[in-house]
């Protein structure tokens, strides 16, 4: 593992450079820096191959393989997050929000990937996305029903619509989280390979960073990264007084995508807003 995070700088300056040059910089801030079918799918990029479900019409809740035979057949992703860097503060004009800007990678540390699959729904022209199982012995099948595709004018692509959540919490003298103060509550990702974070369990890059609705996903051992300088890449802290914060990124969730543990799915870092500088601790 930490031979693999030490490639890890470099890795995200050559995501962030593929992912900005998809035309995802926020160039306009000012910134201070269902139980799984039995049916296979094919391996194909075309989404005309993935046996589709209903959805379920009642209150969403994580559903998929239950009982310990169903889960040990799937290779199932494991999601966590780095810990989340490259602090500043931007006054966006001209709205005059006050933005908490910073980097998030959420990455996959599990045996098979986040694999999902986009399918337009005729009727409300609404692009749902399933997710996709990889079993143990190679073949795949489709998942539940996760969320929608939504294409983000600002990054030219569509996202997986709340795929994270970010949340700036007041602190008590020891640390505790005492108040819910800022949110980004349902935070789009387009899922891709964009950045090797454990080489030890990386084969070659699956997902393509095109961010398309035929298939996207992330790779056992590999990340993405959004940075800081992204569009909506942060949290609206106008009228914040400063002070010491704590900043908790956390993905899947509302736990629609399957996988392995949901336990370490969230990611803290303490900081201090000071006027104009944004310091973490140390």
């Amino acid at each position: 593992m930490r031979a693999g995070r030490r490639v890890l700088g470099l890795l995200v300056v050559a995501g962030a450079a593929l992912w900005l040059g998809a035309g995802c910089d926020e160039s306009g801030d000012e910134a201070g820096a269902g139980d799984a079918s039995e049916e296979a799918v094919s391996s194909g990029g075309s989404n005309d191959h993935v046996a589709v479900v209903e959805p379920d019409p009642g209150p969403h809740a994580p559903r998929g393989p239950g009982d310990a035979d169903e889960r040990d057949r799937y290779l199932l992703p494991d999601l966590r997050l780095l810990e989340p860097s490259s602090f500043y503060l931007v006054d966006q004009r001209p709205s005059g929000d006050r933005r908490l800007k910073f980097t998030t990678t959420i990455w996959n540390a599990g045996p098979g990937p986040v694999e999902v699959r986009g399918h337009q729904d005729p009727a409300t022209n609404e692009v749902a996305v399933q997710q996709v199982l990889h079993a143990q012995d190679g073949s795949m099948f489709p998942g539940d029903f996760v969320g929608t595709f939504q294409f983000d004018h600002r990054h030219g692509h569509l996202h997986l619509a709340g795929f994270a959540r970010y949340e700036l919490w007041s602190v008590g003298p020891e640390g505790q989280l005492t108040e819910l103060v800022a949110q980004n509550e349902k935070v789009g990702f387009c899922l891709m390979d964009n950045i090797m974070v454990d080489e030890g369990m990386a084969g070659e890059p699956v997902y393509p960073i095109d961010c398309e609705a035929e298939v996207q996903g992330i790779s056992p051992g590999y990340g993405d990264v959004y940075v800081a300088q992204l569009y909506e890449q942060d949290i609206v802290i106008s009228g914040l007084p400063d002070g010491r914060y704590a900043l908790v990124n956390v993905a899947n969730p509302e736990r629609d995508i399957l996988e392995a543990d949901y336990e370490n799915n969230v990611q803290t870092v303490y900081l201090t807003i000071s006027g104009r500088r944004v310091i973490p601790d140390r």
